[in-house]
């Protein structure tokens, strides 16, 4: 899998507009993550959707501690979600290699590519 850059976040826009891009490949491939967990990742998407910074190699990325995350996921899950929360869910995503924390950004690694 890839790491999100500029030009596939682009894809992921132009998918979704103003819904949430809650990539099927996820729920397919990923049976035995939470679905907590899951909602994470697509929460952390979103806001990178609309907040990621850029490396010079154009990689995308979002800090840890980006409150956004949290709004996301509690619109999404429904419930009250705090750091400590996204802090676990992102160990269990960087578990199964679906993102990479580096000092305080996440990369997004790409389920379809």
């Amino acid at each position: 899998m890839e790491l999100y850059t500029k030009e596939s976040l682009k894809e992921v826009i132009e998918k979704s507009k103003d819904e949430f891009y809650m990539p099927k490949a996820l729920f397919d491939h990923y049976k035995s993550l939470r679905l907590e967990t899951k909602l994470a990742y697509v929460s952390i998407l979103e806001t990178m959707k609309n907040k990621a910074g850029y490396t010079t190699e154009n990689t995308a990325y979002i800090k840890v501690d980006n409150p956004q995350i949290q709004v996301n996921l509690a619109k999404l899950a429904n419930k009250e979600v705090d750091q400590e929360k996204v802090n676990k869910y992102l160990k269990e995503l960087e578990e199964v290699e679906l993102i990479k924390v580096d000092k305080q950004n996440i990369f997004v690694y790409d389920v379809l590519s």
